[in-house]
């Protein structure tokens, strides 16, 4: 029949087509160089896995190969935002657990942790607050922002309720552990711009907020009293969010930081890159596609800031990147602050604290950094309580 005629010419010509262009993209995937870091996601892509006999019976080798599939595959940024487009089309409203609303802010979803990981944590920071005893030892998780901006959350979106997660948490912790309630500090300030609508980090006006809502809890009484100027470093901010979820806001935010009209000075020191500072803050990260990095350099695994400070108080201040935009307000009151980042950290808690004789810690992290994040129990080592 002459239907069945033309399909077949039809699906001949079809793939005519489409065998050439399927083995043009393979041969260009293998020709092209892999690239070691995602600027768009901000994060580090996945390498050629080693191809073992071992690797391929227990199917690791297959699951690490499709990582690296997916990640090194040409075009890939072009490809997402073009799938993100028609998904929005389609109504969409959440990739890559990450929620656009309908004022282009993005939220990332909440997390839940794992059980077992988050008893093995608690077991650890409570075993370090009774070990060291003379230490005022302190915990504040910062809500994300789809826990405090959850009224602007897409329709029919369902997110765990922080609140509760929280909640478990300072139930579990001992008594010795001061808890911050960073929700209520918040959701009394949310009528103020306390998140990056493209980046999951706090503005450091919420980082501010902040603090002056819980420096009593630090016994700092005169935290008011330092006035601050606040000059705009960028106002071309784009962040993780937007590379992550694929959602192409078109949006370009400033960065603030707030600078003491008093002086108070101060030496950085990044332990393992053995470079010293005069300033907290980076201004080579302003010409980079982390500009957030503008805070403390971005992420390092030791920081030293010595300050002029007269008293003996000393901060170990263990943290997620959520601390970098907060640690400016606590120079004035310490007479050092040592910064902990437990991802790229390799030693314990313990050894820090005795070496520099500790006598403040506080672990500040984000919610989802804290419940997603294990490396926290690697530096807090010690056995069970």
């Amino acid at each position: 029949m002459k239907w069945k005629k033309e399909r077949k010419k039809t699906n001949i010509l079809l793939g005519a087509v489409f065998i050439p262009v399927l083995a043009l993209i393979v041969a260009a995937n293998f020709a092209s160089k892999d690239k070691e870091i995602s600027e768009t996601e901000n994060r580090t892509l996945s390498q050629r896995p080693a191809f073992t006999l071992q690797g391929v019976a227990n199917g690791t080798y297959m699951d690490q190969f499709e990582s690296y599939a997916s990640d090194q595959f040409i075009g890939r940024d072009a490809w997402r935002k073009v799938y993100t487009v028609f998904c929005r089309i389609g109504g969409s409203r959440e990739e890559e657990g990450v929620f656009l609303e309908k004022n282009n802010q993005l939220m990332e979803d909440i997390s839940v942790p794992d059980e077992e990981t988050l008893d093995a944590t608690i077991t650890g920071l409570n075993r370090y607050a009774e070990d060291n005893e003379d230490v005022r030892v302190s915990m504040l998780l910062v809500p994300d922002a789809a826990q405090i901006l959850q009224d602007e959350l897409p329709l029919f979106a369902r997110t765990a309720d922080q609140s509760v997660l929280f909640g478990e948490v300072e139930n579990e912790l001992s008594d010795r552990i001061q808890w911050i309630d960073g929700i209520s500090v918040m959701e009394n300030h949310s009528e103020e711009k306390l998140y990056y609508k493209t980046d999951h980090h706090w503005t450091t006006q919420g980082a501010y907020d902040m603090f002056l809502d819980t420096a009593s809890m630090f016994d700092i009484e005169d935290a008011a009293s330092v006035s601050y100027d606040v000059y705009t470093v960028t106002d071309t901010f784009n962040g993780t969010l937007s590379g992550t979820s694929g959602f192409d806001t078109d949006i370009s935010e400033t960065i603030e930081v707030y600078i003491p009209q008093k002086d108070f000075p101060y030496v950085v020191t990044y332990v393992e890159e053995q470079t010293k500072s005069a300033s907290l803050y980076s201004t080579e990260a302003l010409d980079t596609r982390d500009q957030y990095a503008v805070f403390l350099n971005g992420n390092h695994s030791l920081i030293e800031i010595e300050t002029a400070a007269e008293n003996d108080r000393v901060l170990l201040l263990v943290k997620d990147s959520f601390a970098n935009s907060m640690v400016s307000f606590f120079i004035p009151y310490y007479r050092e602050i040592v910064i902990v980042d437990p991802r790229y950290y390799a030693g314990y808690l313990d050894d820090l604290t005795e070496t520099y004789h500790v006598t403040d810690t506080l672990f500040l992290y984000s919610g989802n950094t804290f419940f997603t994040d294990t490396n926290l129990q690697g530096i807090l080592g010690g056995g069970e309580l």
